[in-house]
């Protein structure tokens, strides 16, 4: 009896071992590392447009709270000055007249007289509700002279972007429109000019 028993012993055992072990399986397994620019073929760092953009778009975010909130002091800090604001000229315009393209410009200790003639109930509500708003990045080696003549004292190596909206007038006759354009200084982006259908100073 002793002997039979050791055998059964020994065969479980044994049996024990041709068997494969239960596959285990891990609800904290690492998911696959996504796929960056980097590793792929040709890759290397992300373009730095893209960054561009992104600071860009959170500038954008900051300036909509501040316009909407009425934060004079925050809006203030945000625009580089001195601010363009004269009606948007285009090249076609230069070559059959001569737009004044400096009696728009408003200094920082100007933009307290004239920051609610830009920064209207109208132009505040399409800040804050975005409809008709269009987006455009206007690229480095852009000639138009409207956009050259922003560029001064700015990121030489970075994009312009232009926020446009335009919007019906309340009594129906017509469209109004207006545009913030934002340039990067140092590490953000800032409001370096406005335009819109009427001018903002008085000449």
């Amino acid at each position: 009896m002793k002997n039979l028993s050791i055998t059964l012993l020994f065969c479980a055992a044994v049996a024990s071992c041709g068997q494969p072990e239960p596959k285990q399986t891990s609800q904290t397994a690492v998911p696959p590392a996504e796929d960056t620019i980097a590793q792929m073929p040709g890759g290397g760092p992300r373009p730095q447009s893209s960054t561009n953009e992104q600071l860009f778009r959170t500038s954008l975010t900051a300036f909509r709270t501040a316009a909407t909130a009425g934060d004079g002091e925050t809006i203030q800090k945000m625009m580089r000055f001195p601010l363009q604001t004269a009606p948007k000229w285009s090249d076609d315009d230069l070559r059959s007249t001569s737009p004044d393209t400096s009696a728009g410009r408003i200094t920082e200790k100007q933009f307290s007289r004239y920051r609610d003639k830009i920064l209207t109930p109208e132009v505040k509500a399409a800040l804050e509700k975005e409809n008709g708003e269009e987006v455009r990045e206007i690229a480095v080696g852009s000639e138009d002279d409207y956009y050259r003549r922003l560029r001064p004292g700015l990121d030489s190596s970075a994009p312009l972007y232009e926020v446009y909206h335009q919007y019906p007038q309340p009594n129906g006759n017509g469209e109004h429109y207006f545009a913030f354009i934002f340039g990067k200084v140092g590490t953000e982006y800032k409001v370096t000019g406005f335009y819109a259908k009427e001018p903002v100073k008085d000449k």
